[in-house]
């Protein structure tokens, strides 16, 4: 009589299994219990030196990229729009006018404010008609105030 087989001769697959399952948990356990791989030693952070860093003078100074946010340049406040003449406007009509050409934001995806876009980007197809529309309801009467609306920064001495 063997293990694998019953007395009327099947073969015990039961048997056959369980051997198999007690075979891959040991092997598990072994996988599992073994000690980790030792970490790799930190790499040293060298930059090569390419000689083409400008040297700390003055007038070099000047030239090194600034830390500016992208957020504070693209929202800076701009008090003359290209291509609108501000003059046929009322002082308080004026007002109205920048400080929604400055609060609103351009559609294009350039994350500029209207008048941002039309300062620094005076071809673009899509602020050119907003700010067209602004200027014509505020010169109509249509917008009558700017209650809510972003204020003109104060002067820093």
């Amino acid at each position: 009589m063997s293990l694998l087989h019953d007395p009327s001769g099947r073969i015990r697959w039961f048997a056959i299994f369980g051997v198999a399952g007690l075979i891959a948990g040991l092997v598990a356990a072994w996988w599992y219990a073994r000690p980790p791989r030792p970490a790799p030693p930190p790499r040293a952070a060298s930059v090569p030196d390419s000689g083409l860093a400008m040297p700390d003078d003055a007038i070099h100074r000047r030239f090194r990229r600034t830390a500016d946010d992208s957020t504070a340049i693209k929202t800076r406040w701009v008090d003359e729009i290209p291509g609108f003449d501000l003059v046929v406007l009322s002082a308080s009509q004026r007002e109205i006018f920048v400080r929604f050409a400055n609060a609103e934001r351009c559609t294009c995806g350039c994350g500029y404010t209207l008048a941002a876009c039309r300062a620094f980007d005076s071809s673009c197809d899509v602020s050119a008609p907003r700010v067209q529309t602004l200027f014509d309801s505020v010169k109509a009467g249509r917008i009558r105030s700017a209650a809510r609306i972003r204020e003109r920064p104060s002067a820093s001495p």
